[in-house]
């Protein structure tokens, strides 16, 4: 695959100068936006992303597939292990080291395409409760990660391969959990699986509980 760069030096997000490249017929799937900076960055309910220059901000346009996120949080920690960096993930596709986040994945859609935003902090931790790849320890340029991660992307395999590995590198099964889903209502309980639409399977005290979309907290056993 030949991935199709368009770099800006500052963008509002990356997502949003995707959706504008999709509109205008300038980018298609096989393409990715990558800034050295967001003024605007978002991740999932509309949170604010810091963006500082060093990171990698990008959005790869791809065409709808099914279970999109799961196999997006795979492919990222893929690229990444290219590297040797050893991450898990917390449901839905954030990646964590050490219990600190190192990256975060948003999916949106435009028309018939899919935008997989993705920001990792290479350089520096923007928060107390994140981490970087400098910090994990090994040098990684990041024109070679976009790359190494559209390779994954493009070769994502198949639905039952692809859950399983989400499986076996989700640390949040078996834990203690507090899900905030997108009407402002939660849901405790523990994580006890992932169905095969990506949906976190949470026992609580009325029963078991399939949620599709949310903000998880690991809660101390």
């Amino acid at each position: 695959m030949s991935l199709v760069i368009h770099r800006r030096h500052r963008v509002d997000s990356t997502q949003d100068e995707a959706r504008r490249l999709v509109e205008s017929g300038e980018a298609e799937a096989g393409h990715v936006v990558v800034a050295d900076e967001q003024t605007e960055g978002r991740g999932r309910f509309g949170r604010a992303w810091t963006s500082p220059v060093g990171g990698l901000y990008a959005t790869f346009i791809v065409s709808h597939r099914p279970m999109l996120s799961v196999a997006s949080g795979v492919c990222l920690l893929r690229a990444l292990a290219r590297f040797g960096v050893k991450a898990g993930l917390k449901w839905p596709n954030d990646l964590l080291v050490d219990g600190r986040k190192l990256a975060g994945i948003l999916i949106e859609t435009a028309g018939e395409f899919a935008l997989i935003g993705i920001g990792v902090n290479l350089v520096e931790a923007p928060l107390e409760t994140a981490t970087s790849v400098r910090a994990a320890g090994p040098a990684v340029r990041r024109g070679d990660l976009i790359v190494a991660i559209g390779e994954e992307l493009d070769e994502s395999p198949a639905s039952e391969e692809v859950l399983r590995a989400y499986r076996e590198s989700l640390l949040t099964l078996g834990r203690p959990v507090k899900v905030t889903l997108e009407d402002g209502g939660s849901i405790e309980g523990t994580a006890v699986d992932v169905d095969a639409e990506g949906r976190l399977l949470v026992e609580t005290r009325a029963g078991v509980r399939a949620i599709p979309s949310g903000e998880c907290v690991h809660l101390r056993a």
